[in-house]
């Protein structure tokens, strides 16, 4: 470890032993690791980095001969690399260009490379020397001198040659030192102020510049530059293929044409780009924000993505939404590049290099498909349009049924769970879980208490308490048959007698039985029960067409019979018996229908009865029409439970794998393997799991990632990306 001045105290003994001039070696220290003994830079593209006080890369210590890690060996190597330079090269500043950017492109350009870094390094150690002790007055290390003015200045930064301790050192710049005036406070300032920035922001400063929107080097001048560019070119040839002069044209064909550049492949512009985006982020920055104020590029974004997508074909959008948001994206930035690319092209040599131009395409292509991707994943499906099964099993699902993965929804993934879960063990719990469900719709249905047991004793006592709404309508001993009742007896006569092919005599029998003028309330109440019970039988799915017409002609008697009684009801001032009679009637059909349904030994009431009475065209409850149709669908979730037993649970299939496994391999956290099937199979079970088997019939807004990742400006602007590789970016553009 060492301290900043004695870097600086050894590099002036290296400077006068190997005879370079010292603030040239300072200059270079102090630029490349301000002293630092452990300094370390960037990693570069081979994933090497300089170290050490000179910033030495491995290769170039080992040409050297030193040991960059340790810290005197390093500034040995760098002053040795200088006085190297020194010898090939007369000028300083091209010694400091190559020990910053290499001899090859010193040579290559004849001069100090047109690299920004290289040349503000140039400038920077240029500053220090000009700031720093002259080579006339430097004084060997050890040696004193009498010529040294006692009472010179001395910043915090500056290295005093002097002969002596360390503490002699300190008393000598505590005694030298003097209160700065008012001017060299300013001055101080400024200089804080104003010194140099870090290398990201010189790259910003450097390649953002919104004069080059005006100057024709962002889109919108390219495109006009080139496109007349190649107009130019076009007329000029036409007019001389009509026979006018290249002296006429100003066409100088003696003039030497530059010699054609190779053209970068994919690879090339891919890795230019890498490069930039890595080691030198801020061209990068600064080049897209100057290309944000080009109008070109704040207009067409929308309109080529919107082209885009008016030109996706329809059936692909409704089909298949994700891929086709991923071609519409990939395609935005490969045109955008496509675009920029010929645009630059035509501006810059008036031809188009078509090789040049597809790479660039490509490669806009490339760059704009991990956002597309991520663009895609994120695009909501379509809606889903669901089949009969399916809108079965979402009703019953809602309503808090249990149905196989498989069954519903064969994905891969509903596949691989039930498997593992075991299916025949999940139809056993979905149907137990199912079981229970059915026996809370069926009190439900009957407005029984949570706890009551449904048994035949159970529904009986039911019955009878709704049959005293039949008692009330009794209680009225007569009821009187108004203008209305004849009228819609006498109506619907009529129509049957119209029917001369067919045989209506038992229909014209019973109506005509029901035209009295009065109905006692016994005859009015068994009437109803009885016309209702035949009509329920003659309607039934299986009865002949001549039963269902009386089936019919009974239920529309009945209905006239209720609809006299209201009435007369309304006039005694008693609406609610009708009401009250109505309501009993059909919770004692719901009692008949899950009495048919029910197993009297377990008191659990069958889905799967309710199912089969279902097809028969039965009325069911509404509480549980939907359990019953689930039931006649997906017949193995309503199994019968009496015939499971328990809840499956952990079985030798579990257990003996675990065991084993435990055993062979030493390891007991395989035991804990056991409860894996029986955990999956409850998740697969559970309410959450359930509700999301099936695919989403509601339409399903964007969210923030799929926003940022479809919107036109980010394809565009990576499709832009190609242009600004490693080699147009650090040379003129």
């Amino acid at each position: 470890m060492a301290t900043k001045d004695e870097i600086f105290a050894f590099a002036a003994q290296e400077a006068e032993r190997q005879g370079v001039p010292l603030s040239l070696v300072q200059g270079v220290v102090d630029t490349e690791s301000g002293g630092a003994f452990n300094a370390i830079g960037p990693k570069t593209k081979t994933g090497d980095r300089a170290y050490g006080p000179m910033q030495l890369m491995a290769t170039t210590a080992k040409d050297l001969g030193v040991n960059r890690m340790e810290w005197k060996d390093n500034i040995r190597g760098g002053v040795k690399y200088l006085s190297q330079l020194s010898q090939r090269y007369d000028n300083p500043d091209l010694v400091l260009a190559a020990y910053n950017a290499g001899l090859g492109n010193v040579d290559k350009y004849g001069g100090i490379p047109p690299f920004k870094e290289t040349q503000n390094y140039v400038q920077k150690v240029k500053n220090f020397m000009a700031k720093s002790t002259t080579d006339d007055e430097f004084v060997p290390f050890g040696q004193g001198t009498a010529t040294q003015a006692p009472t010179q200045t001395v910043g915090a930064d500056d290295f005093v040659p002097f002969t002596g301790s360390q503490t002699q050192v300190k008393q000598q710049v505590q005694q030298t030192q003097v209160a700065p005036s008012p001017t060299d406070f300013m001055q101080s300032v400024r200089q804080q102020a104003f010194q140099p920035k870090t290398q990201f922001q010189q790259d910003v400063a450097a390649s953002f510049n919104p004069l080059d929107v005006l100057r024709g080097k962002t889109t919108t001048g390219q495109l006009i530059s080139g496109t007349a560019n190649l107009m130019s070119q076009g007329i000029k040839g036409g007019l001389s293929a009509l026979g006018l002069s290249d002296e006429y044209l100003g066409i100088d064909r003696t003039k030497q044409q530059p010699v054609a550049t190779p053209t970068p492949s994919i690879s090339d512009i891919l890795k230019g780009t890498y490069k930039v985006a890595t080691e030198r982020p801020g061209l990068l920055v600064g080049g897209m924000g100057t290309g944000l104020l080009d109008p070109t590029n704040l207009l067409l974004p929308g309109a080529l993505q919107k082209s885009i997508v008016a030109g996706t074909p329809t059936a692909l959008t409704q089909m298949a939404p994700r891929t086709a948001a991923l071609s519409q994206n990939v395609l935005t930035g490969s045109t955008t590049a496509g675009i920029t690319s010929a645009a630059a092209q035509a501006a810059n040599t008036g031809t188009i290099n078509p090789l040049q131009l597809a790479n660039e395409t490509v490669a806009g292509a490339i760059m704009t498909l991990p956002t597309a991707t991520v663009s895609a994943v994120t695009t909501p499906r379509a809606p889903a349009v669901l089949d009969r099964k399916q809108q079965i099993a979402q009703a019953a699902i809602n309503q808090g049924a249990v149905l196989p993965p498989t069954q519903v929804n064969p994905t891969i993934l509903n596949r691989l769970l039930e498997g593992y879960a075991g299916k025949e063990q999940t139809k056993q719990l979905a149907s137990i879980k199912n079981q229970n469900l059915v026996n809370e719709q069926a009190r439900k249905a009957l407005n029984l208490a949570p706890d009551t047991e449904i048994t035949p004793v159970t529904l009986q006592q039911f019955r009878d308490q709704k049959g005293l709404a039949y008692d009330a309508l009794r209680a009225n001993p007569t009821y009187y048959s108004d203008k209305s009742f004849f009228a819609e007896l006498n109506k619907e006569t009529a129509r049957l007698q119209s029917m001369k092919t067919l045989d209506v005599a038992a229909e014209l029998n019973l109506l005509n039985n029901l035209k009295v003028m009065n109905f006692t309330g016994d005859e009015l109440v068994e009437s109803i029960k009885r016309l209702r019970d035949s009509s329920k039988t003659n309607l039934s799915p299986l009865a002949s067409a001549v039963n269902k017409d009386l089936g019919k002609a009974q239920k529309f008697a009945a209905q006239q019979l209720e609809a006299l009684a209201e009435r007369n009801l309304t006039n005694f001032n008693q609406p609610d018996v009708m009401k009250n009679f109505k309501q009993a009637r059909q919770d004692i059909a719901k009692s008949y229908t899950i009495e048919k349904a029910l197993n009297a030994a377990s008191g659990d009431v069958s889905a799967a009865n309710l199912g089969t009475l279902a097809k028969q065209g039965k009325i069911i409850p509404a509480e549980l029409q939907t359990l019953a149709n689930a039931a006649a669908t997906y017949q193995n979730a309503f199994q019968n439970v009496s015939r499971i037993g328990s809840v499956p649970g952990i079985s030798p299939v579990d257990v003996i794998p675990a065991t084993t496994a435990a055993i062979a391999t030493g390891n007991p956290s395989f035991l804990a393997t056991i409860a894996g099937r029986p955990l999956v199979r409850e998740a697969i079970t559970s309410p959450r799991f359930q509700r999301n088997m099936l695919p989403s019939t509601q339409a399903q807004a964007p969210g923030l990632l799929n926003r940022i990742t479809s919107d036109p400006m980010t394809n565009y602007g990576l499709g832009q990306i190609p242009q600004f590789d490693a080699d147009r970016f650090l040379l003129p553009r």
